[in-house]
């Protein structure tokens, strides 16, 4: 009997779960102005006994140029060296930390980011475009300098 009373007060008791991600189930970036949903959930059951589990339908990839990805700039060759560039210069000291605008230096950083172009270089050496092969030739000799440059400085 007292289980049973102990039952219905879990039954009556719901709680409210408020959704704090910063991007929708899409994937695209919440407007941190928009209310967000709040569903109410029912309370869990009660121990020794176990919920009936529902068969989670397969994750589908969304389609290309579908929701938030309109937004993005193409996943190409010339974005990824991009995104590697800007890092190295950010880790020189060159370009402030996006998001705080402050400028910091991390040579071990920008190294590994050197680094890592000259990586990409050599692995795609002969299946890049003139133009993708023109851009690795004039940005690594420019990185290299800026971190010998950045190093003098430092030591």
């Amino acid at each position: 009997m007292a289980s049973e009373r102990h039952e219905e007060e879990q039954a009556e008791k719901a709680f409210t779960i408020s959704d704090k991600r910063l991007f929708t189930k899409e994937g695209a970036r919440r407007d941190p102005d928009t209310p967000r949903e709040t569903p109410t959930a029912s309370p869990p059951p009660p121990l020794g006994r176990e919920a009936p589990r529902a068969a989670e339908p397969p994750r589908q990839r969304p389609e290309p140029g579908a929701g938030a990805r309109r937004d993005l700039p193409p996943a190409d060759f010339t974005m990824l060296v991009n995104m590697l560039v800007t890092n190295a210069m950010v880790f020189l000291g060159q370009m402030p930390t996006p998001g705080s605008q402050q400028y910091m230096r991390n040579l071990p950083q920008a190294q590994h980011m050197i680094d890592l172009l000259m990586v990409l270089r050599e692995k795609t050496q002969g299946n890049l475009t003139r133009d993708e092969e023109q851009m690795m030739q004039d940005l690594l000799p420019q990185l290299q300098m800026a971190y010998v440059s950045a190093s003098r400085q430092v030591g």
